[in-house]
């Protein structure tokens, strides 16, 4: 799973969410890079999550079906939760904003292009129609002001800090847990690398496996039920594209990468 969570210093609001129904869909906006190639489109794209797309060589459906230019490889995205509204907080803490199943790629950078909402915080004043594309937001809530105080000075400005509003993408902390015998997978050794979507395997010699547990194959080999379909050379796997790993020579013992 990828989430998108948000950092955002509010001031007398809370509840900053995207404008995201079925009648006004919120478009996320995203780079995005095959789980492949490595390779990430210049252009920007926009995924829906009530708009379902038919997947290649699949009955499913996703909100987003996307082909490498690069190496033609299909792969796709769906939004598996409705978005959780940002609530107030002092200091501000990092939110989930929404979650993606990503199947051969990955979103990147994301533009927080559309419409957000959010609510007055004593008021319960609506605010619609926000703007966080300049990194900066105010505007003035009417029902905050006090009696006692001139209405000319009286008006609360909400605002996000214009160096929090940017929403960041967090991938799942993973860990490469130990198999059967107490021991991982070893450098040099024949591996096989089953992924989390289709049939597909890759097997090969393990070069290494960073700290994040990414995993870089040698002579590398994809296999897709059962079937081996291309030479790959040397490739680089992303842990949260991997459901588990083992060496070539074992029949049981799976190690699982789990986030």
């Amino acid at each position: 799973m990828l989430t998108l969570t948000l950092t955002a210093d509010l001031t007398g609001v809370t509840d900053l969410r995207p404008d995201d129904t079925p009648d006004n869909p919120f478009w996320y906006t995203f780079k995005v890079q095959c789980g492949s190639c490595r390779e990430i489109h210049p252009n920007f794209v926009n995924v829906n999550r009530f708009e379902a797309n038919e997947m290649q060589g699949s009955r499913g459906e996703a909100n987003f079906v996307w082909k490498c230019k690069s190496c033609k490889r299909s792969s796709s995205a769906t939004i598996t939760i409705a978005p959780i509204p940002y609530e107030q907080k002092s200091p501000p803490t990092r939110q989930k904003v929404i979650e993606f199943d990503c199947r051969g790629l990955e979103f990147t950078e994301f533009k927080p292009e559309g419409d957000w909402l959010a609510t007055g915080v004593d008021s319960n004043t609506k605010f619609t129609a926000i703007d966080l594309t300049e990194g900066d937001w105010f505007d003035y809530d009417e029902k905050a002001v006090h009696a006692n105080q001139p209405a000319a000075h009286a008006a609360r400005p909400v605002r996000p800090s214009p160096k929090t509003t940017q929403p960041t993408l967090n991938l799942p902390q993973a860990r490469l847990e130990q198999n059967a015998d107490g021991k991982r997978d070893s450098v040099n050794d024949e591996v096989i690398i089953r992924l989390k979507w289709g049939q597909t395997e890759y097997k090969g010699r393990l070069v290494s496996i960073d700290s994040y547990m990414n995993i870089q194959l040698s002579n590398a080999e994809e296999w897709i039920d059962q079937q081996k379909t291309s030479d790959l050379g040397q490739v680089l796997i992303r842990c949260n594209n991997v459901l588990w790993i083992q060496g070539a020579n074992q029949n049981n013992g799976d190690t699982k990468m789990e986030g």
